[in-house]
C-alpha cells in the first residue's frame, strides 16, 4: 500500500511566538521516514509578523501554508487543513494527524506509528504516549483496550480517549463520516477526538513518548472561555445523538459530558475566579445545563468510580443549591 500522511498544524491569533511555531514545523520536517508527507500549516487571523515568518517556508516542497478567509478560530484552521488534505483522491492509505503550535514530535513519530498500523492492515487509529501527567494512566487504558471486543473497546475509549494530538488517523474516518471541528470555539478538539474513536473500527497503540506538548504554555482561561467548553460539548452531544452513539453508549457519552462539560468547567471556574468575583448566575447556569441534559448523572457508574467522596459532596451541594456551593467554596478559600 502506498502510505501517505498529512500533518496539519493549526494556528490562530493567540499563536504569536514564531520560535515555538518554528520548533513545531521543524519537528515535522525532521521525521525519519520514507513515507510521502505533506505539512499543512493552516492559520486563522495571525499577525503580519507570523505571516512574514511563515513565508520563509514557501520554497520547501513538503510545506504548504494556508490562511482562512475570515476569523474561524483554531477549529477553522484545522478544518481548512482537512479540506486541503482532501483535495484530489483520498485513498485508503492516507493518514492524518493534528498539531498545536508549540508542540513537537519525536523524529520517529510517523515511522513508528505507521509501522504499528502496517502490522494490522485493518487499523485506522494509532496512538502513542506523550509528556503529560496523565500519559502513564492513558497507556494502561490503551493497553487494556487492545485486548477487548469492539463494543467494550469503544466504550472504554469514549470515557478515556487520551489526547487527540498524540494519534494518527485514517483520513477516511473524517471524510466518510463528515467529521469537522467546531469553529470559533476554544477546546475545539474536545468531542471530535472521541467522535473519531467512535467512528473508527480498529485501534493500535505505541507505548513510547513520541508526542510532546508545549510545557511552557501558560493558561489564561477566562470565565467567557468556559462557555466555549459548554458549547463544544453540546456539539459533541448533538453529534452523538445524530449518529446514534448516545443510544449505543449512553453511560459512556454521559460520562464524557460529565467530565468535559461539567466537572472541568465547574472546578476550573473556581480555580481561576477570585472568591469575591464568583457569580451565582454562572453556577446556576451550569447547574441547569446538567439538569437539562443529564438529570441523574450522579448515578453514572463512571462518575461514581472516578471521583472521590469530597468532590462528589461538592457536586451534590452545587446541584442542590448553587448559592450554598458558592458560600462553601468562599469559606474554603478563606481557610
Amino acid at each position: 500500500m502506498d502510505l501517505r500522511i498529512s500533518i496539519i498544524i493549526g494556528l490562530y491569533d493567540a499563536n504569536t511566538d514564531t520560535h515555538k511555531i518554528k520548533n513545531t514545523i521543524e519537528s515535522t520536517l525532521s521525521q525519519k521516514n520514507d513515507i510521502k508527507t505533506e505539512i499543512l500549516v493552516c492559520a486563522d487571523v495571525v499577525s503580519e509578523k507570523v505571516k512574514s515568518f511563515l513565508s520563509e517556508y514557501d520554497n520547501i516542497e513538503k510545506v504548504k501554508v494556508f490562511y482562512t478567509s475570515e476569523r474561524r478560530g483554531r477549529g477553522g484552521a484545522f478544518n481548512l487543513g482537512l479540506r486541503k488534505s482532501f483535495d484530489g483522491d483520498t485513498k485508503e492509505g492516507d493518514w492524518i494527524c493534528f498539531l498545536n503550535a508549540g508542540d513537537t514530535l519525536d523524529p520517529s513519530f510517523i515511522k513508528k506509528l505507521l509501522k504499528k498500523a502496517e502490522e494490522n492492515k485493518e487499523t485506522d487509529v494509532v496512538g502513542c504516549a506523550d509528556n503529560t501527567d496523565e500519559s502513564d494512566m492513558n497507556s494502561d487504558v490503551f493497553r487494556e483496550a487492545l485486548s477487548m471486543e469492539d463494543y467494550d473497546k469503544k466504550a472504554l475509549l469514549t470515557v478515556n480517549p487520551g489526547s487527540m494530538e498524540s494519534k494518527i488517523y485514517k483520513k477516511n474516518i473524517f471524510w466518510d463520516n463528515g467529521l469537522w471541528f467546531p469553529e470559533n470555539l476554544l477546546f475545539e478538539k474536545s468531542g471530535i477526538g472521541r467522535l473519531a474513536l467512535l467512528c473508527a473500527k480498529n485501534f493500535e497503540y505505541v507505548a513510547e513518548k513520541l508526542y510532546f506538548f508545549d510545557e511552557d504554555k501558560t493558561s489564561d482561561i477566562t470565565e467567557d472561555d468556559l462557555y466555549d467548553r459548554l458549547d463544544v460539548m453540546s456539539f459533541f452531544l448533538e453529534e452523538c445523538y445524530k449518529r446514534e452513539f448516545l443510544e449505543e453508549f449512553p453511560e459512556e457519552v454521559e460520562s464524557a459530558c460529565i467530565d468535559d462539560m461539567y466537572m472541568k468547567t465547574l472546578f476550573t471556574y473556581i480555580a481561576i475566579t477570585p472568591a469575591k468575583k464568583r457569580k451565582q448566575t454562572f453556577l446556576k447556569m451550569l447547574q441547569e445545563s446538567m439538569e437539562d441534559c443529564f438529570p441523574e448523572f450522579e448515578t453514572n457508574p463512571y462518575y461514581y468510580e472516578k471521583y472521590d467522596d469530597d468532590i462528589k459532596d461538592l457536586v451534590e451541594l452545587h446541584m442542590a443549591s448553587p448559592n450554598k456551593f458558592l458560600k462553601a467554596t468562599m469559606k474554603m478559600d478563606a481557610l
